[in-house]
């Protein structure tokens, strides 16, 4: 039921063949009443979820992503195994089916930038869906635009690629985690930015090239805001509690 509930609200779409989305670990047919949220489960995850009995384990990232070939409790990840089957507790992922749901990933960033009408970036399914997202808003200069950005994430830090700090940005498209793939798509639609995670240099220099500003905002702080949508339609369903947690299980220092 939970899942369903889901799929039917977010339009879940049809995962990528070489993804993992879906039940990692459980037996979704057992009652589910608490429900915890998590962009990505860790052995934290596991202990919180078993002190409070937490019957459902939700995650964007899926914790299985390649197979297995042995379960060894002295591993980090087999004992978080063994802690879920002993404690019954069910693990279940929404990776790329959550990134092209027509409420997912990236609808959610959309609304963060305040970008109310915009495209998907990148077209993947016959409805029209994919990944990302482009789309118009007022002219302003890139540099405070970032800033502006860095506030609506909620971020510590974002990386700023850009020739020319006096640039007035009026197209901006945008891809929730590493969407380093879709530059491209952002140069031909002709965007003045382009806000992901996870650039590196040469991509970076491949932006610049072709008059593209890229805003790098880390993966984390452009995804997990989308658990804000699964939230919401959980807690339709009364008999249902759920926590969302917002741990960044890739600990960041500035330094």
């Amino acid at each position: 039921m939970v899942i369903k509930l889901l799929e039917n609200e977010l339009k879940i779409k049809q995962q990528e063949s070489w993804d993992n989305s879906g039940l990692q670990i459980g037996d979704l047919s057992n009652d589910i009443k608490n429900i915890m949220l998590t962009l990505d489960v860790d052995s934290d995850a596991v202990d919180y979820a078993v002190n409070n009995n937490i019957d459902l384990i939700i995650t964007h990232h899926p914790f299985l992503f390649s197979a297995l070939k042995s379960v060894d409790f002295s591993t980090y990840e087999g004992n978080m195994i063994r802690k879920l089957i002993v404690n019954n507790i069910n693990l279940y992922s929404m990776h790329t089916s959550f990134d092209m749901a027509d409420y997912g990933v990236n609808r959610k960033l959309a609304e963060r930038l305040n970008i109310d009408n915009y495209q998907v970036l990148h077209v993947v399914n016959s409805d029209l869906s994919g990944y990302g997202g482009i789309g118009n808003i007022e002219p302003v200069n890139i540099v405070e635009y970032a800033k502006k950005v860095k506030l609506q994430l909620n971020t510590k830090h974002i990386k700023l690629y850009c020739n020319d700090d006096k640039k007035v940005i009026r197209k901006v498209a945008f891809c929730g985690g590493s969407g380093s793939e879709f530059i491209d798509d952002a140069i031909q639609k002709e965007a003045d930015v382009y806000i992901t995670g996870d650039i590196k240099y040469h991509q970076a220099q491949t932006a610049l090239q072709n008059n593209l500003c890229i805003i790098d905002a880390g993966h984390y702080y452009t995804e997990y805001h989308s658990l804000e949508n699964l939230k919401n339609v959980l807690e339709k369903a009364v008999e249902l509690n759920v926590y969302l947690s917002e741990k960044n299980t890739v600990k960041e220092l500035i330094i």
